[in-house]
């Protein structure tokens, strides 16, 4: 589904830019990248060839740049695409060879740990140079601010919603009632009351709804790249 997205909006955006601007023509390829800054995912443009990343949404950005727990295992040095750890730096290569072919891949990084994945995605954007879509992985469940509009929209009490949060994270109901501050008993009234709102029979059905809601990155006034 995301690659044919994103394929489409490739081929919209090429097709537009060739026809005349005018005032009310937005920008197709402005609009793609704000479209892509909305996403709960991080999600990269790189050259097969050159290995540059051509584009990059914030949360991309930050697993290629930012410090501790928000890394990808992945780097950008000299301007290339490369891995953090240099037992990793094969596996990229072939994912990246296999997606100059038309295959799809699934890398895992952080050497033994396997901290976390990358899907590197071909693209059949009517473009001569071949590009592929890295997709990074979420960094947890479900962003805040989504959570927040989900709990908003369900009736629950900020208490609810601290509670689902935790919940989501994987805490138990007796480390959520030792966070709080609260007896055991609260926090179970209180699960009763958000499996009842959120028409859920039982914790797991609720974090599965929880998460599959529309993965929306949290909101940002500006974007800087």
């Amino acid at each position: 589904m995301l690659h044919s997205t994103f394929a489409a909006l490739a081929s919209e955006s090429v097709n537009y830019i060739d026809e005349p601007s005018t005032s009310e023509s937005p920008d197709a390829l402005g609009l793609m990248q704000c479209v892509l800054e909305q996403m709960d995912y991080g999600l990269a443009l790189v050259h097969m060839a050159t290995r540059q990343i051509r584009f990059a949404n914030r949360l991309a950005h930050d697993g290629l740049n930012g410090p501790g727990s928000l890394r990808s295992g992945l780097c950008v040095v000299g301007g290339r695409l490369s891995t953090l750890l240099p037992t990793d730096h094969a596996q990229l290569e072939r994912a990246l060879l296999r997606a100059h072919s038309g295959v799809r891949a699934l890398i895992s990084l952080g050497g033994e740990d396997c901290t976390t994945s990358v899907a590197v995605v071909p693209l059949n954007a009517p473009t001569p140079t071949p590009y592929a879509l890295l997709v990074f992985a979420k960094q947890q469940l479900c962003d805040s601010s989504t959570m927040a509009l989900f709990a908003r929209e369900r009736g629950l009490t900020s208490a609810e919603s601290n509670v689902l949060a935790s919940v989501c994270s994987g805490m138990r109901p007796t480390e959520i009632a030792q966070h709080h501050g609260v007896q055991i008993s609260t926090v179970r009234s209180q699960l009763r009351s958000i499996r009842l709102k959120t028409r859920c029979d039982t914790i797991r059905q609720l974090v599965e709804t929880v998460s599959i809601l529309p993965p929306m990155a949290r909101h940002m006034a500006a974007v800087q790249h």
